[in-house]
């Protein structure tokens, strides 16, 4: 299988209202105000709740979207009242976010919807080839899988600085995380879509 490059060329901090901006929860789908992160890669999906008079009874998130290969994916977040909830999905967009559960104490409170941090490159185990540094960088770049950082490029590393990993494995998923605009390409091996067996 050939190498596949994910580019990075904006900050990946979390934006906690990317999705759904500030609006009194329901249960019914929620306005989306983008499908996607302000990256090319994919993100995990985040709900912060800001209370109003006591807690409302959160209930439950369901986002519809698609994964990094393309294939339609689903994920029921469980909120914690007056807190919100994390997801774990691998989304490349949403299509949806249906509210289901809540029940109001008093006042309405309010929910944003939004992005955790991190520019996920690849969603599934695979093989990391290299990063190349496109820019001069304003800040470290940490290059990440389910087990740990795998590579941080240093703050003020010079642009077209090659790092060759010579193939080196990682699991569960590969991220990319800067907190500037930093512009980096990693070659990795694709996305391997559900449900597929390899030999």
């Amino acid at each position: 299988m050939g190498l596949a490059f994910t580019n990075t060329a904006a900050t990946t901090a979390a934006v906690t209202n990317r999705l759904v901006t500030s609006t009194n929860m329901i249960n019914a789908a929620y306005t989306l105000a983008n499908t996607s992160a302000v990256w090319s890669g994919g993100f995990t999906v985040t709900a912060t709740i800001s209370a109003v008079t006591g807690n409302d009874t959160a209930g439950t998130l369901a986002v519809v979207g698609k994964s990094l290969s393309g294939q339609a994916v689903t994920e029921t977040i469980t909120l914690t009242d007056g807190v919100g909830g994390t997801g774990s999905q691998i989304f490349k967009s949403v299509a949806s976010i249906t509210g289901a559960g809540w029940t109001i104490n008093v006042g309405n409170d309010t929910i944003v919807i939004g992005v955790a941090a991190g520019n996920f490159a690849c969603g599934s185990g695979g093989s990391l080839g290299g990063v190349l540094v496109n820019n001069s960088v304003a800040a470290t770049v940490v290059i990440s899988d389910a087990r740990g950082t795998i590579l941080t490029v240093p703050s003020s590393q010079a642009a077209g600085t090659y790092y060759n990993l010579g193939g080196v494995d990682f699991s569960g998923y590969l991220k990319v995380a800067t907190t500037n605009t930093n512009d980096v390409t990693i070659f990795h091996t694709p996305t391997i879509p559900y449900g597929t067996t390899l030999a």
